[in-house]
């Protein structure tokens, strides 16, 4: 089958709380970024929480969040991740399914659970991560996923990838074999992934130049300086740098635009970036410019900062859609 968009990236389902940044600062994670850590540590954290504070489960990955969109907005979507066998992996595939995109890996680890992440949303609206990719980070390589590549219009994955070993080798693989006819859309993901691991950033920009490149502020600051505006040009064709409440700085080609955020009231930005990513893809798909398509993501965005979840449902996305189109 032919993709408009081949997916790799870390299957997790994620359980958020809504919490006081006390709670955040009294653990040992960063205070709205992203954080590594054990399914123990996950578990002696858990046991802290408020009584009154329950878990939203929903299935995420940054990746599978931006794919969601896209592909409930009308795009064909397949996705290679690494999920274990077990009731959280089935519970994965099964929204996979819901949301019509198809899962392209049918090889289930024994030894690990499927990844999972604790995602902390503080009021005013800061999101902090403690994650356990299990089998997240295990991506086993089949030489079929380059032929899927190679019969996909857009390439597209994450910086969380580049965490694990395992995963990046993996993703590295696939790269090099695809043709330059496949277009690489790539997400920075968080400033302390970008920081942590840049020389594998760099390996894959010596692959090839990336055609739609995804980050905020401070992501495109940890990656190319204080002058990313100018730097970023070295690494992307076309790229769009977010900036919360603030414009977003969109480069395509030698045209470059700035995008007004919308005014809103945000009260969880989880999945901002992911639904922009996302958005902004089925734009480029349906043959739009990567500036305009970046107008439908600033404005996807803005849906979802309102929202207490990552995603939407099935449904608001065909409406989100719909309202964009009519406005």
């Amino acid at each position: 089958m032919k993709y408009d968009v081949l997916g790799v990236g870390n299957a997790l389902v994620d359980e958020t709380f809504y919490v006081e940044k006390s709670f955040v600062d009294a653990t040992d994670l960063f205070f709205n970024q992203f954080k590594s850590i054990s399914y123990e540590e996950q578990e002696k954290i858990l046991s802290g929480l408020p009584t009154n504070v329950k878990a939203d489960v929903v299935c995420g990955g940054s990746t599978t969040n931006s794919l969601a969109a896209t592909s409930n907005f009308g795009t064909v979507c397949g996705h290679i991740c690494q999920l274990a066998n077990d009731a959280r992996g089935k519970l994965y595939e099964e929204n996979l399914k819901l949301n019509s995109i198809t899962s392209l890996n049918n090889f289930y680890h024994e030894e690990v659970r499927t990844g999972r992440c604790l995602v902390f949303i503080t009021p005013n609206s800061e999101r902090t991560m403690g994650t356990y990719l299990g089998a997240s980070e295990k991506l086993v390589f089949n030489p079929d996923f380059i032929d899927m590549a190679n019969s996909s219009k857009i390439l597209f994955s994450e910086g969380y990838q580049f965490t694990s070993q395992e995963n990046f080798s993996a993703f590295l693989k696939i790269l090099q074999g695809t043709r330059p006819q496949t277009k690489l859309a790539l997400s920075l993901s968080d400033p302390g992934v970008v920081a942590g691991f840049k020389e594998r950033f760099q390996e894959v920009f010596n692959v090839r130049k990336v055609d739609y490149l995804f980050c905020n502020k401070e992501e495109a600051t940890a990656l190319a300086g204080e002058n990313f505006i100018e730097s970023l040009k070295q690494i992307a064709t076309n790229y769009v740098v977010t900036n919360g409440s603030e414009s977003s700085y969109v480069l395509e080609g030698n045209e470059f635009a700035e995008i007004a955020a919308r005014k809103v009231k945000a009260i969880d930005s989880n999945g901002a970036g992911d639904i922009f990513a996302g958005a902004a893809l089925h734009k480029v798909i349906e043959g739009q410019s990567f500036i305009d398509a970046c107008r439908f993501g600033n404005y996807a965005s803005s849906v979802i900062v309102q929202e207490k979840s990552p995603r939407l449902s099935v449904d608001l996305y065909k409406q989100l859609k719909s309202d964009y189109s009519s406005s």
